[in-house]
């Protein structure tokens, strides 16, 4: 509280930090469910469990599995990004917090020891390293991104909710086929695309009412 009034920063990451929020269980959520097939599986199981169809071990469908864990590499960069104006105790928890999701997309062991170079495992790997790189620097540097930050936000959000969704959306009609019923994208995608589409929204009304320079935009 200042003077009897709410925190003016946080004022305004109330909606950001809720579409985050949604987002995040939206990620973790189901994305494929339905109980007459016995499936619930959200975007973290389908990267691992969808490498075993017959259709892209043999090539005969082309999708980028890996995209499907770009969402949580987003959210993880974004969280410090939204933060960045908050006391060094709140960024630093943020970014924290961020670490702790992008390690979830590493390789696990013993795959891990080598992913940084086996194919399948090296792009995730290097996404993963990378994005702690960013957050880590997002801590010192965000501040100072000022009008530039919300267009850079958006088109974060863009290029790593995107994808994953037409990635989906390319594998429902093979797990169709699978399971001999229709299976149609359940309520963890769709929270998990509100969500990123809440904060695409907020970025660019930020972006219109901020003047692209520098300096700090406190």
């Amino acid at each position: 509280m200042v003077n009897g009034k709410a925190n003016p920063v946080w004022a305004t990451l109330i909606g950001p930090l809720l579409a985050w929020l949604l987002a995040l269980v939206g990620y973790f959520g189901p994305w494929v469910g339905r109980r007459a097939a016995a499936l619930a599986w959200n975007a973290y199981d389908l990267f691992d469990l969808l490498r075993l169809l017959p259709e892209i071990e043999t090539g005969a469908l082309s999708v980028n599995l890996q995209t499907l864990r770009l969402p949580l590499v987003g959210l993880a960069v974004l969280l410090p990004l939204w933060l960045a104006h908050c006391v060094p105790a709140v960024r630093g928890g943020g970014a924290l917090c961020g670490i702790g999701l992008a390690l979830a997309t590493l390789p696990p062991y013993p795959e891990i020891i080598s992913a940084w170079r086996t194919p399948g495992w090296r792009v995730p790997f290097w996404w993963s390293v990378g994005a702690m790189l960013v957050i880590l620097t997002a801590i010192w540097f965000a501040p100072y991104l000022g009008g530039y930050r919300p267009w850079l936000m958006l088109g974060w959000i863009a290029v790593t909710g995107l994808p994953a969704a037409v990635t989906f959306y390319r594998l429902l009609p093979v797990l169709s086929a699978l399971h001999a019923v229709s299976i149609r994208p359940a309520w963890g995608f769709w929270l998990c695309m509100s969500g990123l589409g809440g904060m695409a929204l907020l970025l660019w009304k930020q972006g219109l009412h901020r003047p692209m320079r520098g300096s700090p935009d406190r």
